[in-house]
């Protein structure tokens, strides 16, 4: 399983909510509630092991975990490596809490500027796509999920298994297409 290895007519599926950076950011500065700070800290100790040995069991050929770059850095690095196109519905993510409004509240960690600033100029944006999903889109996951190209005939096999393995979270986010224009597309 490679993060070159997304095929065109994939599903992307996510596996845990984002917003473990937004969270310890709020932690830090006294903004984030302790059942957030909890669930945040419950998911950067669940281990993708049980994600990987769902992706075995259906031949997934191409996933990325979602670490430092965030959602949008790795799915760049996952179009590039590819050579296709990754299309990103951000109302579809699932957040942690309060994460949305932590960041409507201006709680968006530094290393959620910097990988923008990394992706930028590869990624495009639909107009509507709210500013506050954008900066989300860009936060920092520690220990974050698994983002899998999953093939249309298997998807809802693997969402299946995903939860039954503990990943309640796990939805679709996205699929993977021809590649043209910009490499990932966010809306």
């Amino acid at each position: 399983i490679t993060n070159a290895g997304a095929r065109v007519g994939d599903n992307l599926i996510l596996t845990k909510p984002l917003g473990t950076g937004v969270i310890m950011a709020g932690q830090r500065l006294g903004m984030a509630d302790e059942q957030d700070i909890a669930e945040a800290i419950r998911l950067m100790k669940l281990l993708n092991k049980s994600g990987a040995a769902v992706m075995k069991k259906y031949n997934v050929r191409g996933a990325t975990d979602i670490t430092g770059y965030g959602l949008a850095g790795h799915a760049l690095k996952m179009a590039r490596s590819g050579n296709v196109t990754l299309n990103l519905n951000m109302k579809d993510v699932p957040l942690i809490g309060a994460t949305y409004n932590l960041v409507d509240e201006g709680c968006i960690p530094g290393a959620s500027f910097r990988n923008l600033e990394y992706g930028e100029k590869d990624i495009d944006f639909a107009p509507e796509t709210d500013y506050n999903l954008k900066m989300i889109a860009f936060d920092a996951q520690t220990s974050g999920g698994l983002l899998i190209c999953a093939s249309p005939d298997d998807t809802e096999k693997i969402l299946d298994d995903l939860k039954e393995a503990g990943l309640s979270s796990a939805t679709v986010i996205g699929n993977v297409r021809e590649p043209g224009g910009k490499l990932v597309f966010i809306s």
